[in-house]
């Protein structure tokens, strides 16, 4: 099996799939001249995501991300009684499912129409040292001017999982990178961390912090390095907005919307990647990550929401990208 990629396509939205990684590659939208616009962070080809070069930088551009988004602390966790010992490929910590994690792998095309396409993966027990047999299914979807992703997964022994997608986004591709662009977030609190890692307590978010209101990103980028937090949104199972991100250059303005209770906001401050796109090199902070996710660490925290799948019970979660 190759790297494939798959073009969905609506009136007015146009997003490019690759089976490697079940990899985000384009999102083209038109700007407010009518120009089409990709306002994705991606690389030339569906075999590009597998050189050695682009995997070394760890960039995971527009990539799924499992067995488990995000950082578990020490790389370890329990289940009745039994610990796991996962990669530690992030200083002392677990990282994105490990050496190599979904997004490294090639998924399985089920299904595949104009406007979507199904891919499966079958992650083997004990891979990445993870328990279970667990099988994948990611929709995508064009519908109108949104891009609605589906995520279905079962395992037959207990497992703690946590999917999500990791598309770097720039509404305005001429620009030399984010600062200017305006983000909004439905949320006022993200988690405390001590080296990414959460420490249980949540942050009233203030200052340059707090895009509860449309706030440029330049103040954060320059006074505090950017962002890379996990925002916090009530874990009710309901699909509901979670960001707007807004070019003035451009007038392309892009929505998030999820039932996951988290989204970590990632302005790209360690990004490079070098013979990207078009012969373009991606340095810091070209690109701002909107990555719909549960929350970090999720195996240590009894009080955060729950990722421990269960046999017998079917992951399902959705996550929307829109223009408006």
């Amino acid at each position: 099996m190759e790297a494939e990629l798959y073009v969905l396509k609506s009136p007015e939205l146009e997003v490019h799939v690759t089976n490697l990684g079940a990899t985000l590659v384009r999102v083209i939208t038109p700007d407010n001249a009518g120009k089409p616009t990709d306002i994705l962070l991606g690389l030339e080809r569906a075999s590009d995501y597998d050189s050695p070069a682009y995997i070394a930088g760890g960039s995971y551009l527009g990539a799924c991300i499992g067995r488990y988004g995000n950082r578990i602390a020490q790389g370890k966790f329990s289940i009745d009684g039994r610990e796991f010992q996962l990669a530690v490929n992030n200083g002392p910590n677990h990282l994105h499912g490990g050496h190599r994690g979904f997004d490294r792998k090639l998924w399985t095309k089920v299904e595949q129409g104009s406007s979507s396409v199904v891919l499966r993966y079958k992650s083997p027990d004990g891979e990445e040292n993870y328990p279970g047999n667990l099988v994948v299914t990611v929709t995508f979807r064009v519908e109108g001017k949104e891009l609605k992703i589906n995520y279905e997964a079962e395992t037959d022994k207990k497992c703690y999982v946590n999917l999500t997608h990791h598309p770097y986004f720039n509404l305005n591709p001429g620009l030399a990178d984010v600062r200017s662009l305006r983000l909004k977030l439905f949320s006022r609190q993200y988690l405390h961390t001590n080296g990414l890692i959460p420490d249980g307590t949540f942050v009233q978010a203030e200052g340059a912090y707090d895009f509860s209101g449309f706030r440029a990103l330049k103040e954060v980028i320059e006074d505090y390095g950017g962002l890379d937090d996990c925002y916090v949104f009530e874990a009710d199972g309901k699909v509901e907005r979670r960001a707007e991100l807004w070019s003035p250059e451009s007038g392309i303005k892009l929505y998030v919307c999820s039932d996951y209770p988290g989204l970590q906001v990632y302005t790209g401050r360690f990004l490079q990647v070098e013979d990207a796109r078009g012969g373009l090199s991606y340095g810091a902070y070209t690109g701002v990550a909107l990555e719909a996710q549960y929350w970090p660490d999720s195996p240590h925290h009894a009080s955060f929401p729950t990722t421990l799948l269960q046999p017998g019970e079917v992951y399902r979660k959705t996550t929307i990208y829109g223009i408006e």
